[in-house]
């Protein structure tokens, strides 16, 4: 897709100057400001990875093992290879890195502020490790409030917690770090165990009591004395110690753990995993300070930047008003240990901060997404002849040629890369013969060349609303690798002979030649399946080749569609946590968004998902079972649920009455389909959802205790395989299984650098992941600005004394709703919290005026209540985005949300729908 070349900040850019702004910015006509050298710019490949900071990162691979490692065959530690081309800023980011090379121990800075400890050396930080004063993991800090932040467990139990910026010394989100835990006198109590805390201390001190009995009191104190203090700030032992008693460290460690948060503080810097790039606005100096401007970041978890004065646009030190809702890209340059800012430099200008074109590119930004063209040294690794490119006839002696068989696509009808097939033949002795063909990307994508260590880092095609950020040139999405209709094609196929019941008799795996019949879209054979004794006609379907006939269609997808039933029943152990997904119609001038539509998955998807997901898994048991290449295969492995996140989770689901135990994904599964009201159903998956760790991708040999298992498919081996035009990670496989048939050699890569380009397609999945779901949200609060406040159910997650975090459950959205706006009775608000066998709930009163009364309301998980949901900018977060507001129990009960599914639409659209991808596990 062809792109406008950026405007790239460089240290002597001065910028235009712009005209002064008015309220009715939006209206104002932005003059495109013109930089001085607009030398291209390349960006390092790390991800600032998902938003939320809300995920479970321990199963992240073996890092003990394999950090820092020394990468053989021309690699470097991310597993990119060192002839690529140089990118601009890689001098910086190594800069950058440097800052826990030269670490001389923990020393007090020499200036008389010290915001941030020396760090330890490594020598030390490993060691503190191996005695388990000291956890190594990645960074999670908390969107919503930035102060806070995370780190997984090694050993599995709660999240460490880091309560103040100071203590996450200078490490940003999902970067790798070692934390030293603190004493226990310093960790966090938690806010219904503060009674417990207090009583346990004076029984110790006094003489001893049951654990029982201090339950059980501290239940009756709750009961009688509902906390109406706010929790969220939480003590610990020394703040909850107010006479200044004397505790000794023997006192406090018979305190039962389970009572506390463990809180830990950063030490070490492993590897910077963060993009070190922002959006955000500029702005003065606090202090006036002519020499700098601020930066202030839409993600509050970063930083603020100190920007040289001589970096900003020329006008802006006169006239600072004129920019205060411009949007710009800046990258971190340095983060002292003993400054109040950290320091860096302006890269782009977005445009105005409230328009869809700013917001949808600081998504990209922030998220490292690299948006450029693909350069000419890429390019020419593509076929020269690149319109008239033939298969070579060398090809048709190694493959197996089958394009004399009928083979089709089902796809979105929208989609262009169409990189995989399926065909069924009846054989003579009632058996089937089924095949799973898929473009065979690596002849096109050698390795080490230009173009594979391209794929390499960028690892995935990114969907927006509006558009896709391919992983590869459009030359081979939509072309060359494409399996478009009565075109001849390379592929990879995956063959098997099945009976009557599903039962694989025979499996063959090849290198092959395809010509597809038709392209069908999902609708085509939905038709099929909806009315298989219809007669369709000519004009129902697109044109067929190849001298195949609309029955020879429809009798295959009505074959496929019912052994797809049998080998759906025989996964019957397998866990679906599929959450609702928008797709929007938009403006074709501007992008604009029209209207909005759920996704709908039908049984012709299913058909389809069935076989890819029988093609991935056969694939990834043929690689595991093949000595030679065992120590190499990458697969895609998900752990079991964190078991205190998902008994958090079965904690709050029994208190509303659902029994679950979670020990398999067969127990999950089956309690989600005895669940009939969907408002349940639909929460209980987002709750389910959230507890599940991230599937990863992983090379065998780097897994501890050879567990390859996948938890939500419920299968001992899994990988991707079926999507190599928009997933690296299929490309090695795929090389894999060529090396497997003797096609090919086997990867070049040592398993530790295997290792590390897996842990970049894991953090580059979870970036893309995070760009689509912001991509709809953004959307979604554009169309909500447009049409105006709208109103619908939501169901309510949880309840705090201040606020309600809801789900707006026939969209997939999550919300946090206050109260303090609300015309309430506050001081007769009752707030309690969640028990061994009661619920938390809130209890607010509204009052009336006419007549003077109020109204009593109680607020529970899993209650519907009603909400209005508008649009607005907000000023601190410097993007569009959502908010929600209760509405009166006794108003009408609105559902306008329904009326942006039905927009009418101007003559001429465009329909842009997301992508789907067929493997309803691809976020596992």
């Amino acid at each position: 897709m062809s792109n406008p070349r950026r405007l790239n900040y460089h240290h002597n850019y001065r910028g235009n100057a712009r005209n002064g702004r008015n309220p009715n910015h939006q209206q104002q006509q932005q003059q495109q400001q013109q930089p001085n050298n607009t030398q291209q710019t390349y960006f390092y490949p790390y991800s600032s990875g998902p938003q939320d900071g809300g995920f479970d990162t321990s199963a992240w691979g073996n890092y003990t093992n394999y950090y820092p490692i020394q990468i053989e065959n021309n690699m470097n530690p991310n597993g990119i290879n060192n002839n690529a081309p140089p990118r601009d800023n890689q001098r910086l980011r190594t800069n950058q890195q440097g800052n826990h090379q030269n670490n001389q121990g923990r020393k007090p800075s020499n200036s008389a502020v010290i915001s941030c400890e020396e760090y330890l050396t490594e020598g030390q930080v490993l060691q503190d490790i191996a005695t388990k004063k000291t956890i190594r993991g990645i960074l999670r800090i908390n969107a919503k409030q930035y102060t806070d932040a995370f780190i997984s467990d090694p050993d599995g139990g709660t999240d460490f917690y880091i309560d103040n910026v100071r203590e996450r010394n200078r490490a940003l989100n999902l970067d790798e770090v070692a934390a030293e835990i603190k004493p226990k006198r310093e960790w966090k109590i938690l806010p219904e165990c503060s009674y417990l805390v207090e009583r346990s201390i004076q029984a110790l001190r006094n003489g001893q009591i049951s654990d029982d009995k201090l339950i059980e009191d501290n239940q009756q104190q709750q009961q009688q004395n509902p906390s109406n203090r706010r929790d969220n700030k939480r003590e610990t032992i020394n703040t909850l110690n107010r006479d200044n008693i004397t505790l000794t460290d023997d006192i406090i460690n018979k305190i039962s753990n389970e009572y506390f948060q463990r809180t830990v503080k950063v030490v070490y810097l492993f590897r910077r995993r963060h993009a070190m790039k922002a959006a955000g606005l500029l702005r003065k100096m606090p202090d006036n300070n002519p020499n700098f401007a601020l930066f202030s970041p839409m993600d509050s978890r970063i930083p603020r930047l100190m920007i040289p004065m001589n970096n900003c646009p020329l006008d802006f030190k006169d006239r600072p008003n004129d920019y205060e809702k411009s949007l710009f890209v800046a990258k971190i340059v340095e983060i002292p240990a003993d400054k109040k800012f950290a320091r860096g430099e302006l890269m782009e200008s977005l445009g105005d901060a409230d328009t869809l074109e700013a917001q949808s590119k600081a998504i990209l930004m922030e998220n490292d997404i690299r948006d450029e063209e693909f350069n000419d040294e890429i390019i020419k690794c593509l076929p020269l002849e690149q319109d008239n490119w033939n298969i070579p006839d060398e090809e048709f002696s190694k493959r197996l040629d089958l394009r004399n068989k009928c083979i089709f696509t089902i796809d979105p009808a929208t989609a262009r890369d169409l990189d995989d097939a399926l065909s069924c033949e009846r054989l003579e002795n009632g058996h089937y013969q089924i095949g799973v063909h898929i473009a065979d990307v690596s002849y096109f994508v050698q390795e080490q060349t230009p173009l594979d260590n391209e794929a390499a880092q960028r690892t995935t095609s990114v969907y927006l609303v509006e558009r896709v950020i391919p992983m590869l040139p459009r030359l081979l999405c939509d072309r060359l690798c494409s399996l478009n209709p009565n075109e001849d094609r390379l592929t990879y196929s995956v063959i098997w002979t099945m009976d009557e019941k599903g039962n694989i008799l025979d499996e063959k795996f090849t290198r092959s030649i395809i010509r597809s019949c038709v392209k069908l879209s999902y609708e085509h054979a939905q038709d099929i399946i909806d009315q298989p004794n219809k007669e369709f006609k000519i004009e129902d379907f697109p044109i067929i080749q190849n001298n195949f006939s609309i029955n020879d269609i429809k009798q295959i997808v009505l074959d496929l569609y019912e052994i797809s039933k049998i080998l759906r029943s025989k996964r019957i152990g397998a866990l679906t946590l599929n959450q609702p997904k928008l797709q929007y119609q938009i403006k074709n001038d501007n992008k604009m968004p029209l209207s909005f539509s759920i996704y709908q998955q039908k049984e012709s998807n299913r058909l389809v998902e069935e076989y890819m997901l029988l093609a991935n898994m056969q694939v990834a048991r043929k690689l595991c079972l093949t000595e030679s290449i065992h120590d190499k295969v990458i697969l895609r492995r998900h752990p079991p649920p964190n078991s205190t996140a998902l008994q958090n989770t079965i904690k709050i689901l029994k208190s509303v009455g659902i029994e679950i135990d979670g020990k398999s994904s067969d127990d999950i599964a089956k309690v989600i389909r005895n669940i009939d009201n969907e408002s349940t159903k639909k929460l209980l998956i987002h709750l389910l959802a959230k507890s599940m760790q991230l599937a990863i991708y992983c090379c065998t040999s780097c897994v501890p205790d050879n567990n390859y298992s996948h938890f939500a498919l419920n299968v001992d081996f899994y990988t991707h395989f079926t999507s190599p035009i928009r997933r690296y990670p299929d490309i090695l496989v795929h090389r894999l299984l060529g090396a497997v048939l003797n096609y090919n050699d086997n990867l070049y890569q040592a398993p530790r650098a295997l290792e590390q380009i897996a842990q970049l397609c894991n953090e580059k999945k979870i970036s893309a992941k995070t760009c689509s779901e912001r991509s709809a949200e953004l959307y979604l609060a554009v169309l909500v600005r447009e049409y105006g406040t709208i109103s619908d159910e939501a169901v309510i997650v949880g309840v705090k004394d201040e606020c309600l975090d809801i789900y707006l459950f026939r969209i997939g959205v999550p919300l946090r709703v206050g109260i303090n706006n609300l015309p309430l009775d506050h001081p007769r608000t009752d707030y309690k919290k969640m028990s061994n066998d009661q619920t938390a709930e809130l209890t607010i009163y509204w009052k009336e005026n006419d007549p003077p009364q109020t109204i009593k309301q109680i607020l529970k998980p899993f209650n519907l209540i009603n909400v209005d949901i508008m649009s607005e900018f907000d000023i601190n977060m410097k993007k569009l985005k959502l908010t929600a507001q209760l509405r009166h129990p006794n108003a009408e009960k609105l559902t306008t949300l329904a009326n942006l599914c039905t927009s009418t639409l101007p003559e001429n659209p465009i329909a842009i729908q997301q992508r789907q991808d067929f493997d309803p596990y691809s976020e596992y």
